[in-house]
């Protein structure tokens, strides 16, 4: 697959990230349980001037933002860089953090406006709990319910874990080891949502209890979804496996339909949250509860984890100490997913480097780095053309094949070269096999007759 094609793909999945963000959050400045942008108004003052123009710029920000960032994000691949996936996925992550600074600013306005005019409501500050609606039955999914897609999704790590082959073994358990983890975490996770408290719209227990069954109902289904179109495409990836083309379209497609189906879910929830209380008489007021609007801090709060205010999502109580951990956790990660991309685009442009020093072989690209004692090689050759070979971990890029893969003919084999570039040198252990190198044909082949002689 070619440059041109693997770019093209690669913003038919990302460019619609952004759209999906401003589009979530724009939904936002709907009434729903009579929240506007994270704050609860009365029904007199969502018609209010100014609470329309703040709602109309927040849209405008928000939307003009992402266009220019899908611009910015643009500028590696236009530029003709190698390195643009890690580059536009820094770009990505931090160009989704753009709106929500416009979320928060249009958040503190309307709240700002709310003080303002003392556009107070009953409860406010106060978490309400509906005990009649709380003891109607709620109907539940079955945990062996989320069991087939489960068994499903171990087919094929059980597959790659009988394989003779070690390479097999070692990709299968992180493929589709993912996979299956995935499974089993929605069945996990779907208990969680039946401990949280019910919503509590206002005084009307029929109205809660249906707006409760919604989430919770949409919320499973999700889960349960997810469960299912993760274990078919772990089965079409070990059906398809052996062609880097028919998987990287099994992925757009899952990528397609997975965000799809979960999507629908959601505006499901929200389309009835917004009908069953346009015209909600009472209201609830936990606007002090919820940082900017998005966070929930209420340390006299047992609760972990709960539901979020519109929709059909989860979030955590950043009020007790497990969820300022997890926060912690999350932003640390994110951190790190920034770093290792950094570094990677870093790597890709790094010249390759190979020598020999006292008696052992030295080749560094990147954070390839490893070194072979000349005594210990057993086998040395320069090969024209590439065996078949399969990705285990690493890059897979039409200018870069680096890192662990699954060659016909070698055992326990690291890669680091260009396909487009021959010869290449085998280096061959008692334990390992490398392949690679250089960045000319013409230091290849040097450095393949220096260590020839050198071993």
């Amino acid at each position: 697959m070619g440059d041109t094609a693997m770019i093209i793909i690669w913003f038919v999945i990302m460019f619609p990230c952004l759209a999906l963000v401003a589009a979530l959050l724009t939904n936002e400045a709907k009434p729903k349980k009579n929240i506007i942008l994270g704050v609860t108004l009365p029904r007199t003052a969502q018609s209010d001037a100014r609470v329309a123009e703040i709602v109309r710029r927040f849209k405008r920000n928000v939307w003009i933002s992402c266009g220019v960032s899908a611009l910015i994000m643009a500028a590696p691949a236009l530029a003709g860089s190698g390195e643009f996936i890690m580059w536009s996925i820094v770009l990505l992550i931090l160009a989704i953090f753009v709106p929500y600074f416009f979320y928060v600013r249009a958040n503190r306005r309307l709240a700002a406006l709310k003080r303002a005019e003392g556009w107070s409501v009953p409860y406010t500050g106060e978490v309400v709990v509906d005990l009649k609606a709380a003891a109607e039955p709620m109907p539940a999914l079955k945990r062996r319910a989320f069991l087939p897609p489960i068994l499903l999704a171990a087919v094929p790590l059980v597959a790659a874990l009988l394989s003779d082959d070690e390479g097999t073994r070692l990709g299968g358990l992180i493929c589709f080891g993912v996979t299956a983890i995935i499974g089993l975490m929605c069945m996990l996770l779907y208990p969680l949502i039946l401990r949280q408290r019910g919503d509590v719209a206002g005084p009307d227990s029929d109205k809660n209890a249906a707006l409760t069954r919604v989430r919770r109902y949409n919320y499973g289904k999700m889960l349960l979804g997810t469960s299912y179109l993760t274990a078919l495409f772990s089965l079409g990836l070990w059906l398809l496996q052996d062609s880097a083309l028919w998987t990287m379209a099994l992925t757009v497609v899952y990528t397609v339909l997975l965000i799809g189906f979960c999507l629908a879910t959601e505006f499901a929830v929200r389309r009835v949250q917004e009908r069953l209380t346009a015209d909600e008489p009472g209201y609830v007021d936990e606007d002090d509860l919820w940082v900017w609007g998005m966070f929930y801090n209420n340390p006299n709060d047992r609760h972990l984890f709960i539901n979020d205010r519109t929709g059909s999502g989860m979030g955590v109580n950043i009020g007790r100490p497990a969820g300022k951990a997890f926060m912690a956790v999350t932003a640390a990660l994110l951190v790190g997913v920034i770093v290792v991309c950094i570094a990677l685009a870093l790597g890709f442009s790094a010249p390759i480097e190979a020598d020999i020093e006292d008696g052992t072989l030295y080749f560094r690209h990147g954070m390839e780095k490893y070194e072979i004692a000349l005594e210990d090689i057993t086998e040395l050759d320069l090969i024209y053309e590439l065996p078949s070979a399969r990705r285990i971990a690493g890059t897979g890029l039409p200018y870069l094949l680096e890192g662990r893969f699954s060659v016909e003919g070698y055992e326990n084999v690291r890669i680091s070269l260009n396909p487009e570039q021959p010869p290449y040198i085998v280096v061959e252990t008692e334990e390992m096999t490398r392949i690679f190198a250089l960045e000319t044909p013409e230091e290849t082949e040097a450095f393949y007759e220096a260590l020839s002689a050198a071993a």
